[in-house]
């Protein structure tokens, strides 16, 4: 229902935007913040992760930070999407709001959340809950393109990578990090001559959602391709194949799950 409902108008990508109190505190990402958010950041590391002298600049060059709003949009614009592109952004709260999201909604307005795609009074009371972060992890999972902006230790993104694999190397957008981050410095220090063709050679280097060898350290849930794929003339009924039509079994799994809860309420 929630699928059908944004693919009426077209087609449409899913973005889970990393860019959450906990994933930036855990990385160390602090220095782009105001000093008061950086003190939240501070002490939510703190309370929550082992004590690490942890120094912005040398994360950021090697790619160890979460991409900025700013950053994902910019390599969209560089890859070829331009302002008409419908975008579902999967994520919690975005720290530091707005002021991040700015410039990327500049870049891309047509943007769509959990909130919005409905059945919103349900979803709107549940934005923080187990429902909401279902219909994101499903959204994602069936859009025609997926794009992660942080594949650490985030076991949505992982997971998800992993089943749109699985379902038949469902398109995926999977930037690198570590190869972007000196183009995006490059950028900040006023060098930005060729940094949209920096950008398109980085990302042509990777799979795009495409078969690859596992290579460490991506995971196991992120890229089981060939140990757990499934055969089209299996001896094991359990290894045989899902039908061809497992997006429209899904999305209308997903449409009863809904509707059911909705009647329980």
């Amino acid at each position: 229902m929630i699928v059908n409902k944004l693919r009426s108008q077209g087609h449409f990508m899913a973005i889970h935007l990393r860019f959450e109190m906990d994933m930036l505190a855990f990385a160390g990402c602090l220095d782009i913040f105001t000093p008061k958010e950086r003190e939240v950041l501070t002490k939510y590391r703190k309370e929550n992760f082992a004590d690490k002298d942890l120094k912005y600049s040398e994360r950021r060059a090697i790619g160890k930070c979460p991409l900025t709003p700013e950053e994902v949009g910019l390599i969209l614009r560089a890859i070829g999407f331009d302002n008409s592109t419908r975008i579902y952004i999967a994520a919690g709260e975005l720290f530091g709001g707005e002021r991040f999201m700015k410039p990327f909604r500049s870049l891309f307005p047509h943007l769509e959340n959990h909130s919005t795609v409905g059945p919103a009074d349900e979803l709107a009371e549940n934005t923080r809950g187990l429902l909401g972060t279902a219909v994101d992890y499903m959204v994602c999972l069936l859009a025609d393109i997926f794009m992660p902006t942080y594949d650490g230790p985030s076991n949505f993104a992982n997971n998800v990578m992993g089943h749109r694999l699985y379902y038949g190397f469902r398109t995926i957008i999977q930037p690198d990090r570590k190869a972007l981050a000196p183009i995006f410095i490059d950028r900040e220090n006023g060098r930005s001559a060729g940094f949209e063709e920096a950008v398109k050679h980085a990302m042509s280097k990777t799979p795009f959602g495409g078969p690859h060898k596992r290579v460490k350290p991506e995971s196991f849930y992120t890229n089981s391709w060939p140990d757990c794929f499934c055969q089209t003339s299996p001896q094991n009924p359990a290894d045989k194949c899902p039908p061809e039509n497992v997006v429209e079994v899904l999305n209308n799994q997903l449409g009863k799950k809904l509707m059911g809860r909705k009647q329980i309420h």
